[in-house]
Formats: structure tokens, sequence, C-alpha cells
């Protein structure tokens, strides 16, 4: 399974907002390789100062991804946070330097 997750180490929800992972139901969540890289390439689209990589998960018996612990941001304090927090980064877009690269 594939999720997306910024430079901040927070994953896309379904709803366009950010989320810590730790409740993986409202995940962006896809079996579909290239169905992840489109959305990437549509989430940058809107804030080209975001770089967004794709993670490689297993699934639970939920068919839920499973994070590694490793991979999880410090805990938020609302359950998600509006893609506007990130309006400010100085990070690179992914897409302009080919860092499309799949963690797993």
């Amino acid at each position: 399974m594939y999720i997306l997750h910024n430079q901040d180490g927070y994953f896309l929800t379904k709803s366009g907002d950010w989320s810590d992972g730790r409740e993986p139901a409202p995940l962006f969540k896809t079996i579909h390789k290239d169905e992840a890289i489109n959305q990437l390439f549509e989430v940058n689209s809107k804030d080209y100062n975001l770089r967004i990589s794709l993670l490689e998960c297993e699934v639970n018996s939920k068919n839920m991804p499973l994070i590694p612990a490793e991979k999880l941001p410090p805990v938020m304090e609302a359950s998600t946070v509006s893609g506007d927090m990130f309006s400010n980064s100085t990070t690179l877009n992914a897409v302009e330097h080919n860092d499309l690269e799949v963690q797993h």
C-alpha cells in the first residue's frame, strides 16, 4: 500500500489535509503506485513548496497501512493540519528534482 508524506513527516489525508498518521482510516492510500504518483503531482501543483514522498507500507487485517514507528512525526494537537501550515516552507519541490523515490 502507498501513502504520501511531506517534508515534515505528516501524511496526506483523503480530504487534502495533513495528519500525524496515528489514525490510518482518513489517510490517502492506494495499492497502485501510479495512482499515488498522480496524487503526488496533484498536491504539488497546488503548493509547489511541498516536498512529498511515497511511502510503501504493509497492511493490517483491516487493509489499513502499518506505518513504521520511525516514520511517524510528533503527535499533533489536532487530528489534522491544513496544507496552508506548510505554505511558508523553503523546501525544494520533489517534482522539479525528480525526487520520486519510494521509501520502504
